[in-house]
């Protein structure tokens, strides 16, 4: 009896062994490779809508031009993607072929044991043998026993024929699963050639759009001295309102019980301190300043395209965003200064304690100084180039009078 009892519980391992889904082995891959692939796309959708105000009549601007070549390169991304996808839809496929051979072979053999079990019943025969093995025995536990045995060997050929069912279903599912897995194979084998093709339709707008600006490079060279030059008296402004506000808040936590340091010679209240410690807790996390847009210009030094060899300091991010687009504050605050600079639109500076954000080439301003805002709260229109139609907005992050690089900071 103890040997029937240690074979049924092997099966019922076995058993649940079969049940378990394969799927679960790649399907965290899967999932990683299916946010991906949703992220890049929806950048993509970013820089489409982009360049979709893009007049036929003109040539691409310098900011176009960088979206174009943030989407090439998320395009270049998503064709990686997509590979990997097919390469994880080969291993799963392999992966389900080798455990349905493995549990074919688990198969056969429960099917060897179940005929072996009948051979046994046969060469007992008929009830009366049974019977007769029975009342053979030489004493009422004997009979009892060899009662037992018969009737638990009946159920446990029951449980056989059960098992071998349950397994045989699951190898069904087994082999639909590698079916349905070779039509998403299929699948994806149709986006890569697909976005393939758009990337060599991509890359010749690009080389076309870099040979036009090339005509133009003495052009695009004095413009980019211009906008070194906006930049700086930006910079300067911001880094004064910066100071100010900092040494005001100074001046509010003097003498103040829990009032903390933080640098540079300055100090916060209590209230302006958790207020900065939650925007600090939030790094990675802030949303970004405009609901839809693409990064054109990262934070540093940036290549100028067709301009051999000019590069300009951005001392922040600039966002393309779609016409009519809002700014929106990236953590709750207080609005410390609006003002207007000449090639820079309206300028918006927003105090999180002793950390500052900055809005900048807005059309108009929907907040006044000394207003407080809420996270995602709009607080202005993004300003549009009257001549090009395009919409960027230039944001900017200081700690102290230092600025950092905003793109770590977002979600």
């Amino acid at each position: 009896m103890r040997a029937f009892r240690f074979k049924h519980l092997l099966w019922a391992a076995l058993l649940a062994a079969a049940a378990l889904p394969l799927g679960a082995q790649t399907g965290d891959k899967k999932t990683q490779l299916e946010a991906e692939k949703s992220r890049l796309q929806k950048e993509i959708s970013a820089a489409n809508e982009l360049l979709s105000k893009t007049r036929k009549d003109r040539d691409l601007t310098l900011g176009e031009l960088r979206a174009l070549e943030k989407k090439l390169k998320a395009r270049e991304a998503l064709i990686r993607n997509v590979q990997a996808q097919v390469r994880e839809s080969e291993s799963e496929i392999a992966r389900l072929q080798n455990d349905i051979a493995e549990k074919d072979r688990e198969i056969d053999q429960m099917m060897q044991e179940y005929a072996g079990m009948l051979r046994q019943a046969q060469q007992r025969g008929s009830t009366e043998q049974a019977l007769r093995f029975i009342l053979g025995a030489e004493n009422l536990s004997m009979a009892i026993k060899r009662m037992n045995y018969l009737r638990q060997y009946t159920e446990f050929r029951k449980e056989k024929v059960e098992e071998i069912r349950v397994y045989q279903e699951a190898q069904a599912q087994r082999v639909a699963a590698v079916e349905v897995e070779r039509n998403r194979q299929k699948v994806l084998l149709g986006q890569e050639l697909q976005q393939k093709q758009l990337l060599a339709q991509e890359r010749a707008q690009q080389a076309k759009a870099l040979s036009a600006l090339k005509k133009k490079e003495g052009q695009i060279t004095s413009s980019i001295g211009k906008k070194r030059q906006e930049l700086a008296k930006l910079e300067r402004q911001i880094a004064a309102i910066i100071k100010e506000e900092l040494r005001k808040q100074r001046d509010a936590a003097a003498g103040t019980t829990g009032s903390k340091s933080v640098g540079d010679g300055y100090s916060l209240t209590p209230e302006a301190a958790a207020l900065a410690k939650d925007f600090a807790a939030n790094r990675g996390r802030l949303p970004w300043p405009v609901e839809r847009g693409v990064v054109t210009q990262a934070f540093g030094e940036n290549a100028v395209p067709g301009a051999t060899g000019v590069t300009i300091k951005n001392p922040g991010i600039d966002i393309g965003t779609p016409a009519k687009s809002t700014a929106r504050a990236v953590f709750q605050g207080e609005v410390a200064s609006v003002v207007g600079v000449p090639g820079a639109g309206k300028v918006v500076l927003v105090r999180h304690g002793n950390y500052f954000t900055v809005y900048s080439n807005l059309s108009e301003v929907f907040v006044a100084k000394g207003a407080k805002v809420s996270t995602k709260e709009a607080i202005g229109r993004v300003m549009e180039d009257p001549e090009t139609g395009a919409s960027t907005l230039h944001f900017e992050l200081w700690m102290n009078t230092q600025n950092q690089d905003p793109k770590p900071w977002l979600n």
